[in-house]
């Protein structure tokens, strides 16, 4: 049982190491702070099983780096693309699109994310694990069980709030849609195609005013994200979003400006 409380914590720390690294690659390619990860949490679980994956399986080639290198590759390119796929099929949505970057598979796969994974893999392996392993076996066995289900705890919330955003976000998409489609059929009416309009709007400036943390956040770490079936919808939203901050931001400078003077 301890070796399955120690696998816990090594899932939930490299989670963490792998939000923490994902902020950093972000702070380096964009030049801002974004909170990539899936869930709330600082962590990312994708990481949290890349970790596992290869402390697990990489193990009996410990004396041979280029093995490692390479099955480090294979391992967490192969988790990529299920957890891609698997997202995609759970949300009908895509979150991620390597399609503008040569040598990837359908989008969810790239060359780079490969090579960048394998490298990371061998710090796993001969640097950082290691180092938390040690860590981990400082703490005392009596406490493992509280803390793993403390985390645990933690876990599932976080998920369940993340989840609640996705289908609350599906479900006003959907809507909008549905308004969208009632206008272009253009109904005889132009009182009644005129009230659309206005709801339409209404609901737009509901959603862009609403502060919904989650909802936000989701949006600002997977810019490349898509609801098939709502894309324009989608997209249109997106923008909005993105000229309401910049008015809002504007704004806020004048205001600052005006003060200074």
């Amino acid at each position: 049982m301890d070796y399955i409380f120690s696998l816990f914590l090594y899932f939930f720390i490299y989670s963490v190491l792998g939000w923490i690294t994902e902020e950093i690659y972000c702070r380096l390619c964009e030049g801002q702070w974004t909170n990539r990860g899936f869930l709330y949490g600082p962590y990312c679980p994708i990481y949290g099983f890349g970790g596992i994956l290869v402390v697990i399986f990489l193990e009996p080639f410990y004396s041979n780096p280029i093995v490692i290198f390479f099955l480090a590759c294979l391992l967490t390119t192969t988790l990529e693309y299920i957890t891609s796929y698997i997202m995609e099929k759970l949300f009908d949505a895509k979150w991620w699109d390597y399609s503008h970057l040569p040598f990837n598979l359908k989008g969810r796969v790239c060359l780079l994310n490969s090579v960048l994974f394998g490298i990371l893999g061998l710090f796993i392996t001969y640097i950082i694990h290691p180092n938390i392993q040690a860590l981990i076996s400082n703490v005392p066995n009596i406490y493992l069980p509280y803390v793993v289900f403390i985390i645990f705890v933690i876990l599932v919330i976080d998920s369940i709030c993340t989840l609640n955003t996705i289908l609350n976000l599906k479900v006003k998409l959907s809507y909008l849609s549905e308004i969208k489609n009632k206008i272009q059929i253009k109904t005889n009416s132009s009182i009644q195609n005129s009230e659309l309009i206005k709801q339409l709007e209404d609901l737009k400036l509901e959603f862009i005013n609403k502060k919904d943390t989650l909802k936000n956040r989701l949006i600002n770490a997977f810019p490349n994200m898509e609801f098939p079936k709502f894309n324009d919808t989608f997209d249109e939203l997106r923008l909005a979003i993105h000229t309401y901050r910049i008015d809002k931001k504007n704004k806020y400078k004048y205001k600052n400006k005006e003060k200074s003077k």
